[in-house]
């Protein structure tokens, strides 16, 4: 190669190289994009998008925490993991329903309908609740348990009969015992003049996993009168 064509190649190779970056630089997407879009009807369906199976229960369990009881999910460009993408669409409905903690405690079933276009997959879902779906914006998330107690102790002031806490690392020594445990321990750090708890029910969501959901239902002696402040 003489000094002419070494020199026209060294000024030609910065574009080769970027020309083979292109498919390198392109990312799939593994969860609900963030354009989210609404419809005219009267009883507003948000529609979703996704690209992976990931996207497409993402996308049901945003559904999820907003108590929304249906939606539309568009999979567009979609590649199965099952071989169809109804199968999906239930495999999807039973994760959601069976093992994610907020969806096993709040969601009491899930129907669907798959309808086929040139673009993109159109899933049609219906939620149906086993609690209010009001009471999912009351959730209380958390990273672990140790975390209860400090709530609690802000909390029980108010005297509340149910609190629900979203705890995302539930190590091997977390039960339900010690769950009630924390509960006690934040009600004997009050401060505050307060009836005596009656009893103290902690049920687990789903029943294994390193997340969970934890229902505290607690109830309060009624009738209680209120000790007189010393010095008064």
């Amino acid at each position: 190669m003489n000094g002419k064509r070494w020199m026209l190649f060294l000024m030609l190779l910065p574009c080769l190289l970027l020309s083979g970056c292109g498919p390198l630089l392109e990312r799939s997407y593994a969860s609900v994009t963030p354009h989210t879009q609404f419809s005219d009807e009267s009883e507003s369906h948000a529609i979703l998008r996704a690209e992976t199976y990931q996207g497409l229960v993402s996308a049901l369990l945003h559904l999820v925490e907003q108590g929304t009881e249906s939606g539309m999910v568009r999979l567009y460009q979609y590649s199965s993991v099952t071989g169809s993408a109804t199968t999906d669409v239930d495999r999807a409905c039973l994760e959601i329903t069976q093992e994610d903690p907020l969806g096993a405690y709040a969601v009491d079933y899930i129907k669907y309908d798959v309808k086929p276009n040139a673009a993109y997959y159109q899933v049609e879902v219906k939620l149906a609740y086993s609690v209010p779906p009001t009471e999912l914006r009351q959730v209380i998330s958390v990273t672990g348990s140790t975390a209860v107690k400090q709530e609690l102790q802000e909390l029980l002031p108010s005297r509340p009969e149910k609190v629900v806490f979203r705890i995302s690392h539930f190590s091997q020594e977390d039960s339900e015992e010690t769950l009630r445990q924390s509960v006690q321990e934040a009600y004997e750090a009050q401060a505050a003049d307060l009836p005596p708890l009656e009893g103290v029910t902690v049920s687990l969501y789903p029943d294994s996993g390193s997340q969970r959901v934890a229902e505290v239902c607690l109830t309060w002696v009624t009738g209680y009168v209120q000790r007189p402040v010393s010095g008064k």
